[in-house]
């Protein structure tokens, strides 16, 4: 990967598909590759397992007419830096995303947090509530997973050493995983895959997404910690948008965030898996538009269109 001006070049990037202008900020780890495009009231996104900034290319192009959008990649994910040596554990990813908001020196915004994205950004916004305007939450969470069966079975995959060996020896292993993540594959053009797995085209560039795997279970004390503090989050407006066919996160999951979060803006896609921006790029844009300006009176209507997908 070179920088070329202002783009970033690597040999499976697709310019047309991805055409926002790179920034880094210097984090533990190396450089950290981020897009922040357009004005207005900052909105910042999130990836988590197994993706980059790339699945926020639709809300980025669209949303920033109104608002300032930040997407960032993880050390070891999408553009940053895969250095050979680092954690690549939740918590340190966490501690990189303080250090990219004090890099760009935002005093509020809003967030948009997807798989891991949400305990790691939230981490954030937990000990800094009076910064948060908005959550929007897509197919993650908050708390410990150690007792959640799928996640244990996922983590034994992930743990074993055949789980390793697909994830790590070959690039098959990551396709398979972001393929699962899309239930209405006739909805998704066959260009968008090698984007997501492009990143990792080397060995070496897959040890962060092995390591970040583990951390579902290997970081249930920190998960537990964030969980119990999540009351300064409390009064803060939250969306969570779900694709009910998500392979690891389930109706029990989105119904934790309804406990915890009464009030919220609930919409979900019945027939879309993880990767719901891909398989319903219209309507999740729709709704996160108008949570993200604050129409609350505009969601009901916006939660019956969504319920004939």
């Amino acid at each position: 990967m070179s920088i070329a001006g202002d783009r970033t070049v690597a040999p499976w990037l697709d310019d047309s598909q991805f055409p926002f202008v790179s920034k880094f900020a210097n984090v533990d780890g190396g450089r950290m590759h981020y897009v922040d495009d357009g004005q207005g009231e900052p909105v910042i996104f999130v990836h988590g397992f197994p993706t980059w900034s790339f699945m926020w290319r639709g809300l980025i192009r669209d949303l920033s007419t109104k608002h300032r959008c930040i997407a960032m990649d993880h050390i070891g994910f999408g553009l940053s830096d895969k250095p050979a040596r680092w954690s690549y554990t939740p918590e340190a990813h966490a501690r990189n995303f303080k250090k990219l908001l004090d890099h760009i020196g935002l005093s509020t915004f809003s967030l948009v947090v997807h798989d891991f994205g949400g305990p790691i950004a939230l981490s954030y916004a937990i000990d800094n509530p009076g910064r948060i305007n908005r959550i929007c939450v897509v197919n993650s969470f908050l708390w410990s997973l150690k007792n959640d069966t799928s996640f244990q079975k996922f983590d034994h995959r992930m743990h074993g050493p055949m789980g390793k060996l697909a994830l790590t020896a070959t690039n098959t292993g990551l396709s398979h995983l972001v393929h699962g993540m899309v239930e209405q594959k006739q909805k998704v053009a066959g260009k968008v895959y090698p984007q997501y797995t492009g990143p990792f085209s080397k060995a070496s560039d897959r040890h962060g997404a092995h390591v970040l795997a583990q951390g579902y279970i290997g970081s249930s004390t920190w998960l537990y910690d964030l969980w119990v503090r999540r009351e300064s989050l409390a009064q803060k407006p939250l969306q969570v948008l779900w694709g009910m066919k998500d392979k690891l996160f389930s109706a029990d999951h989105l119904n934790k965030w309804r406990a915890a979060w009464p009030n919220a803006d609930v919409v979900t896609f019945p027939e879309s898996g993880s990767l719901v921006m891909e398989e319903q790029a219209k309507e999740v844009e729709a709704a996160m538009y108008m949570f993200l300006d604050g129409h609350s009176e505009l969601q009901s209507t916006t939660k019956a269109l969504h319920a004939e997908f």
